[in-house]
């Protein structure tokens, strides 16, 4: 991303990103679900910023449990995609995981979305199982999602915070 920055997601930025996650998503999460995500033992959260204005216009939400990392959510306002900004915030949570010494680091995606797809196997994840009608559109349908997974380097205090 240039022009922006990564930042640990704080109290005052819920409320923006539940917005923003509204528009990246048909069932989005609100102000209160995020709260209690942020909540969970071992959860995380990163915001991408864009400099000068302090906006949000990207997120990554995730969660470390033993030796594994789950990234629960990301998403990029639409205006900004294709940036690099999903990119950044991928790297960063997965060096998170490492630096928590999670060995896995998995995620599950609408088969349907294939910028998604491609960014996820250049991190070299890779598909391990599927989900039959996991996401709800907004027309009422369901679509798939792909699980995918991928070892991740355990490191020595690298958090990225």
């Amino acid at each position: 991303m240039t022009g922006g920055q990564i930042e640990t997601l704080r109290s005052s930025d819920i409320e923006i990103v539940a917005k923003l996650h509204a528009k990246c998503f048909f069932d989005a999460w609100a102000p209160p679900m995020l709260r209690q995500v942020l909540s969970m033992s071992g959860a995380f959260g990163y915001v991408a910023r864009r400099e000068g204005y302090g906006s949000v216009v990207g997120f990554a939400l995730g969660r470390v449990a033993a030796d594994e990392c789950e990234l629960l959510s990301l998403g990029v306002a639409p205006d900004y995609r294709s940036q690099g900004i999903g990119a950044q915030l991928l790297s960063i949570s997965m060096a998170r995981a490492s630096a928590e010494k999670a060995r896995w680091f998995f995620l599950e995606v609408a088969e349907d979305n294939k910028a998604a797809l491609r960014l996820y196997r250049n991190y070299g994840l890779t598909g391990v199982g599927q989900r039959l009608d996991y996401y709800e559109n907004a027309d009422g349908s369901r679509t798939n999602a792909f699980t995918m997974r991928c070892a991740l380097p355990v490191m020595a205090d690298a958090r990225g915070e």
